[in-house]
């Protein structure tokens, strides 16, 4: 009970209950035109189609929604129940099982037990498991919730949330795809982490980075390695850019009657590389989900070699791809080379992916050449890039959310 006290002592309130360059780049132009068509065939044949799959479960980067759990065990004397507002200030990691789940005890419960020996004497992180019933209600009881606790030695609140008829109240409120099931709360309530199982070395390296935002600071944004290139560039200013024309232009910032957006994408593209072929859609997918959020994107097309374009192709060939959102032209590569290319450090591709806060400052970028949704284990990598690129977007939206409704002192 020691750690339980200690985690919520200093939080804990009363309150009612109520997710060189690469193939697609520069050159190389000794390749004969037959060799870059059959390269472009072999990899397109490998590469999915892009139909819309299911939507995925998580709420990562909303806000934290009340639990709603009724049933606890291991709280404070005088506390019948406890909710994610009482962990403000604080990282929580919320695990959601079934006793009856293999899964949960293979692999969830040994994770929990891990973190919670090496954050035994932590006072800014919070630990909790809830039993998130939605199948088996005659067996997974908050009877067998309890007894599962003691078999794995919790001492942190333990819940119970879902009966016959009625399913896990959780589980509908954070979109939760089963068990075992993992959800990370920031300091300041928006979900960071909401998916099935986290290895224990990621969700300390995730935890820790969690630690070390400061309430009123910009959020931490997870980043790629800097071995994929262009990882220099985070967290320095993006440059002004001035591109040739605009096709579809989108609301400037710089506009008195216009709001400034709360996040910008920009992604180089061009006609006749494969790699963009399917990446397009996947930014579409973006636009489509994020642009009502406040979310601004722009597709930079910079044609290869560097050539003048007319207008009508640039705009076909974009919706032959599936992207409809606004489109800038960089025809000489010139801005491109400003943002990206002369600035030192690896360049592997120019199909360059910038997000950039309401600041102007780069947060995440992506270096190419491809990135798109999949659960094909073949584009393992390309899904694993698409699911970064969606957690940044969601934590800078969220996080401007959190300003503006912040109080002026």
């Amino acid at each position: 009970m020691r750690k339980l006290f200690r985690t919520l002592r200093s939080g804990l309130r009363p309150h009612t209950r109520s997710g060189g360059y690469g193939a697609d780049s520069i050159g190389p132009y000794a390749l004969t035109q037959t060799a870059i068509v059959l390269a472009t065939i072999t990899v397109l044949a490998a590469l999915p189609s892009a139909t819309a799959g299911p939507p995925r479960p998580g709420i990562e980067g909303q806000k934290a929604p009340s639990w709603g759990v009724e049933q606890w065990i291991n709280l404070p004397p005088g506390t019948k129940t406890i909710d994610v507002g009482d962990f403000q200030g604080k990282v929580v990691y919320l695990y959601g099982f079934q006793s009856w789940c293999p899964g949960c005890r293979r692999y969830g419960f040994p994770t929990l037990n891990q973190l919670l020996g090496e954050y035994d004497d932590t006072e800014d992180v919070a630990f909790v498991a809830v039993q998130t019933v939605f199948e088996g209600f005659s067996t997974n009881t908050a009877l067998r919730a309890w007894e599962t606790a003691r078999q794995f030695n919790l001492d942190i609140p333990v819940g119970h949330d879902g009966k016959a008829g009625v399913g896990s109240v959780l589980m509908r409120r954070y979109r939760t795809g089963g068990t075992p099931w993992v959800v990370i709360i920031d300091k300041k309530g928006t979900v960071r982490f909401n998916d099935f199982h986290i290895t224990p070395a990621n969700a300390r390296k995730l935890i820790e980075r969690l630690r070390a935002e400061t309430i009123g600071g910009p959020p931490a944004i997870e980043t790629l390695p800097p071995g994929r290139g262009g990882q220099d560039l985070v967290g320095k200013k993006f440059p002004n850019l001035r591109f040739d024309r605009w096709l579809k232009v989108p609301p400037e910032p710089d506009q008195p009657d216009k709001k400034r957006p709360k996040a910008t994408l920009y992604r180089w593209w061009t006609d006749t590389c494969h790699f963009c072929a399917v990446s397009l859609p996947a930014i579409e997918k973006l636009r489509e989900t994020y642009e009502p959020k406040g979310l601004r994107v722009v597709c930079v097309y910079h044609p290869k070699p560097p050539r003048t374009v007319d207008d009508e192709t640039i705009l076909a060939t974009a919706k032959r791809l599936g992207y409809h959102g606004a489109i800038a032209v960089d025809e000489d590569w010139s801005q491109l080379t400003k943002a990206y290319l002369s600035s030192s450090g690896r360049r592997g591709a120019t199909s360059v992916t910038f997000l950039v806060d309401s600041e102007g400052v780069t947060r995440f970028l992506h270096p190419g050449p491809v990135f798109f949704g999949s659960r094909d284990p073949r584009h393992k990598q390309a899904d694993a890039d698409d699911r970064l690129i969606r957690r940044a977007i969601e934590v800078l939206l969220a996080s401007d959310a959190q300003r503006a409704e912040a109080p002026n002192e």
